[in-house]
């Protein structure tokens, strides 16, 4: 019973937010509802009958729920710097999609709450703010310039990250704080605002993936990977643990498709396994190379985004092969240690194909040539 009460609130504030006017309120309200409580408690008496409650704000929704542990790790790994920015990138979304939107009339949706989560997580915590908000500017205006939300073939969150690589490749991938370690900094970062209060040891040397690529730097053993103590990375990938307590999840609540998201995984970690025989020094072994980076957080949170990603089941499983693949070619071949966000765009470009190309016969099937 005290479910049904607490789903009544949130029920009555986002009809009181609607009355008001407050249609980007009343979305969030409904998001964290349907996210929590699994869309609407209402049963069909008769056919066609509702086989899940799954609505779009819950798949908006889970997302964010499942970064909420993500977040709150990189505000303590990397102190109250990281939180602004996740405000910033919030802030500057919503004023280039509020522009769009009045420009073209049509509401704001959803995925902007969850665009914004997404790139914020994914950039280093040393990023320049001014960078931060070119980045999801740019991010935002892609998706707009397609349509918005429903109409973009590249991942918006994917392209703002794609975007401050070429654009800032120093400022991406040479400076990283060493995170607070709560074996001996205590509250670590819930008390300042970066890791910089250590001195001139808050620059962290490398990531994993650029440790493994320097023979002079030690890579982080099995524990620190996991756990994300000591470990130098972007805000949301920081500890694989809490990524894959996050994966999980989303799969359980059935809001990603497992043939995506672990197909990726899987297939990463054996084409490293596989390369790492052949060439040591340029491929880790399969572990190293699935739980350093940001693979795990892609393969959870970007790879499976409905729009950009097929909706077939045998493109899907293409598509996870295919990004798993192409994610470990990249690091060992080109002069970037994480691919994964080049991999996911390309991905997204053959998204179409692979759909046409694995729809069943029965709805490809060619019309019958009249005589």
């Amino acid at each position: 019973m005290v479910k049904d009460r607490i789903y009544n609130i949130f029920e009555r504030v986002h009809h009181d937010l609607e009355t008001r006017g407050l249609k980007g309120l009343a979305i969030l309200v409904e998001g964290v509802k349907d996210s929590v409580f699994g869309g609407s408690d209402k049963t069909a008496r008769q056919a066609p009958y509702i086989r899940d409650a799954i609505g779009m704000q819950r798949y908006m929704g889970a997302p964010i729920v499942a970064c909420i542990p993500l977040a709150l790790a990189s505000i303590y790994f990397y102190g109250w710097r990281s939180l602004a920015i996740i405000v910033l990138s919030y802030l500057v979304g919503m004023a280039v999609e509020f522009t769009f939107c009045a420009i073209r009339r049509h509401e704001i949706t959803e995925g902007l709450l969850v665009t914004c989560m997404l790139y914020a997580l994914s950039l280093p915590p040393t990023l320049p703010f001014w960078m931060v908000a070119v980045g999801i500017a740019f991010a935002i205006g892609i998706k707009e310039l397609f349509g918005g939300s429903g109409y973009n073939i590249f991942n918006p969150a994917i392209s703002g990250r794609a975007f401050l690589l070429l654009a800032f490749p120093s400022a991406m991938t040479t400076r990283w704080y060493v995170p607070f370690n709560p074996l001996t900094d205590g509250l670590g970062g819930f008390l300042h605002w970066s890791p910089a209060v250590k001195g001139l040891d808050a620059i962290a040397k490398a990531t994993p993936l650029g440790a493994f690529n320097s023979p002079d730097i030690t890579n982080p053993d099995l524990f620190t990977l996991l756990t994300g103590f000591g470990r130098a990375d972007v805000l949301g990938a920081t500890s694989a643990i809490l990524v894959i307590l996050g994966g999980l999840y989303l799969l359980r609540t059935r809001v990603i498709d497992w043939r995506v998201s672990i197909v990726m995984i899987v297939s990463a970690g054996v084409t490293s396994q596989f390369l790492s025989f052949v060439n040591p020094e340029k491929f880790p072994d399969g572990i190293y190379a699935v739980l350093s980076g940001g693979l795990l957080f892609a393969a959870f949170l970007n790879a499976t985004d409905p729009v950009t990603s097929p909706m077939t089941v045998r493109g899907r499983w293409i598509f996870g092969i295919m990004l798993g693949v192409l994610t470990i070619l990249g690091r060992g071949l080109t002069g970037y240690a994480e691919w994964v966000t080049f991999s996911i765009l390309i991905g997204n470009m053959f998204t179409p194909l692979l759909d046409r190309f694995a729809i069943p016969k029965s709805f490809s099937a060619p019309a019958v040539q009249k005589r």
